[in-house]
C-alpha cells in the first residue's frame, strides 16, 4: 500500500468537493461583476487611457466608407 493513493471511495468525494468550490467560488465572481460592472470598466477604461492616450490627431481623420 502506497502512502500517495487516497484510501478507495475517497477519490469520487475530492473531486465532488473542488467542482462545489469552484461553482461557489464563480458565483461569488459573476455577483461581485454584476454589482460592479460599470463601475469597474470606467476604472478600467480610465487606467487605460493614462497607460495609452489616444492619438487620432497624428492619424488624421479617418476615411468615409
Amino acid at each position: 500500500m502506497s502512502i500517495f493513493r487516497s484510501p478507495s471511495g475517497h477519490g469520487g468525494q475530492s473531486f465532488v468537493e473542488y467542482a462545489l468550490l469552484l461553482i461557489l467560488m464563480s458565483i461569488v465572481l459573476l455577483s461581485i461583476l454584476l454589482i460592479l460592472g460599470d463601475d469597474l470598466r470606467t476604472f478600467i477604461n480610465d487606467v487605460l487611457q493614462r497607460w495609452f492616450p489616444a492619438t487620432t490627431q497624428a492619424l488624421g481623420p479617418m476615411p468615409r466608407v
